[in-house]
């Protein structure tokens, strides 16, 4: 309030100023005409003016309120009723100026409302058509997993790896689009990790081997409270991007899954390394950023920044925390911790 008040005299100093050159000017003509009683009227003078002076703050604190605070509501939102009740405070080229601003504000939303809308519409059109394809994905995966026989094991493995990708990504279309939903349908239930990682190891099995890859499963039995597809998913990102970034140069690849039981810190904690190309120290603190692909060479052509982004956001929404083992050098080694549950 104080700091209104000094505003308010800072910004009619020039009133003020003159108010007070008249007082000067009428005290000096007092002087000039009665010397005697000069002290008295001067005084009565200068008691009237003070009055005057804060009677004039008071009410120029109280307009520059309302007109403040209608301002601020006609911003907000920039309708009639509120841009006539800010016009009606303004003084002068203010009210122009309201009204100039109120006409290009509903233009502006305008334009928001018919962006948002088309937006809304795009993102329905991909989430139904990620929905969609499911269909075709479906027939596919029956076709590959009940005719093998009759497809030449090359061709297999290549239209396995096609519905693997093709998989990937739908599911990294329907997450993010379930990120940017208001509500969310996580279930949350006791998990166990062993299967969950036996599930996911078995959906690359055919990947892994194409690549050549030792599997060391060191996983435990053991249960934690999550939603189940949403951790499948996390996982699925990681072993997808073990098997993308092999060495070129390495024959032997391997991937090691295992568990620690960290009662100390009341983490259960689920590792995953392999002995790929890894990541440079620099690239990790932004290895989770969107669209953050970092310095991998070749493979970078092929990589999108968005499989570690939004395993990252859903890992937040299942409240587990994500470590990266800086200390790994021999490819890239990542810790999932989860609360360990009694």
């Amino acid at each position: 309030m104080i700091k209104k008040i000094v505003d308010v005299c800072r910004k009619n100093i020039f009133w003020f100023l003159m108010l007070l050159v008249l007082n000067v000017m009428f005290g000096t003509f007092l002087w000039l005409i009665d010397e005697e009683g000069f002290v008295k009227l001067f005084c009565v003078m200068l008691l009237g003016s003070f009055g005057l002076y804060c009677i004039s703050i008071f009410v120029v604190y109280k307009t520059e309120s309302k007109k403040e605070k209608a301002i601020l509501e006609f911003l907000e939102n920039p309708d009639l009723h509120r841009e006539k009740k800010a016009v009606n405070l303004g003084k002068g080229t203010e009210k122009n100026q309201i009204y100039l601003i109120g006409r290009k504000l509903r233009e502006k939303d305008e334009k928001i409302k018919e962006s948002n809308f088309n937006i809304q519409e795009y993102e329905e059109y991909i989430e139904s058509w990620a929905h969609e394809i499911k269909n075709p994905l479906a027939l596919m995966t029956f076709v590959l997993d009940n005719r093998k026989e009759e497809i030449s094991p090359i061709i297999y493995r290549r239209l396995e790896y096609i519905r693997n990708q093709m998989q990937e990504n739908i599911d990294r279309i329907l997450y993010y689009a379930r990120l940017k939903s208001v509500h969310t349908d996580y279930l949350f239930e006791k998990i166990s990790l062993q299967k969950c990682c036996y599930d996911i190891l078995k959906e690359y099995e055919i990947l892994l081997q194409e690549q050549k890859f030792s599997i060391i499963n060191e996983v435990q039995d053991i249960q934690v409270l999550a939603d189940e597809k949403g951790l499948i998913f996390i996982l699925s990102q990681v072993i997808s991007n073990s098997i993308k970034y092999v060495k070129p140069e390495d024959k032997n690849p391997f991937l090691h899954l295992f568990t620690i039981a960290d009662k100390e810190k009341g983490y259960l904690v689920l590792g995953i390394r392999d002995n790929g190309i890894g990541v440079k120290p620099y690239d990790i603190p932004f290895l989770f950023d969107k669209g953050f692909t970092g310095d991998i060479g070749e493979q970078r052509k092929r990589a999108t920044g968005m499989g570690l982004y939004l395993a990252k956001q859903v890992a937040l929404a299942l409240n587990v925390r994500i470590e990266i083992v800086e200390e790994y050098n021999e490819g890239f080694e990542i810790h999932f911790l989860f609360p360990i549950i009694e």
